[in-house]
């Protein structure tokens, strides 16, 4: 069994006295895409924003392998971590393939990503030369899952990555996310798609912290 790319011990997170997120553990593997299921108000994107460092927990903690050098886990090069919010925050002065592009020279070795894989998978080639504000949500949405997995990060956070696709496109998303984890990647994506589970090789199920 591979060292874990990160381990999750006991994290609890409230809002204004509210629970958000009750005691959860988890560890994640280089190599497997884990789905994180449960309701809305579950905690599954908080817990997502905790584990990326945008979020500190109330109670528990998340460590990374090998540990940080005193730096936020947000701090960490891309190439280490890469996150797809629902926000989706693309660079709006970059065409869609300059975004990719951007996060493909990232890489820590120096060679280039396989863009054109991703723009044929995500079905983002005619979009190539258009900003972001010219193309819809639901293509944004793929262009940001682009970005994420062209500097072929260590850990990959998702956050609904299918929330704005149709099927088709929805499955060429979850392609990509498992050739990630094929690759050696470690790719949590919170999602109520339950097609996910069909790509996934294991469920993290969060209940209402109230439940």
């Amino acid at each position: 069994m591979p060292e874990p790319v990160l381990t999750v011990t006991g994290v609890c997170k409230s809002y204004a006295a509210v629970p958000a997120l009750r005691t959860v553990s988890l560890a994640l593997a280089p190599g497997e895409l884990v789905v994180l299921t449960g309701p809305s108000g579950s905690g599954k994107s908080t817990l997502l924003m905790i584990i990326g460092g945008w979020e500190a927990p109330d109670e528990g903690g998340v460590r990374p392998h090998p540990p940080l050098p005193d730096r936020p886990m947000h701090a960490m090069p891309w190439q280490d971590l890469a996150f797809v919010p629902q926000s989706i925050s693309l660079l709006d002065e970059l065409s869609i393939a300059e975004n990719l592009a951007f996060a493909g020279r990232l890489r820590a070795d120096g060679t280039p990503a396989d863009v054109a894989g991703l723009f044929d998978v995500l079905d983002l080639g005619p979009l190539a030369d258009r900003l972001p504000g010219e193309v819809s949500r639901g293509e944004q949405q793929r262009a940001a899952v682009g970005r994420a997995l062209a500097a072929r990060a260590t850990l990959v956070l998702a956050d609904e990555p299918t929330s704005h696709q149709d099927r088709r496109r929805g499955a060429g998303v979850l392609r990509a996310l498992r050739a990630a984890a094929d690759r050696g990647a470690a790719v949590l994506a919170a999602s109520h798609d339950p097609v996910v589970r069909d790509y996934a090789d294991r469920e993290i199920a969060l209940d209402l912290p109230g439940g």
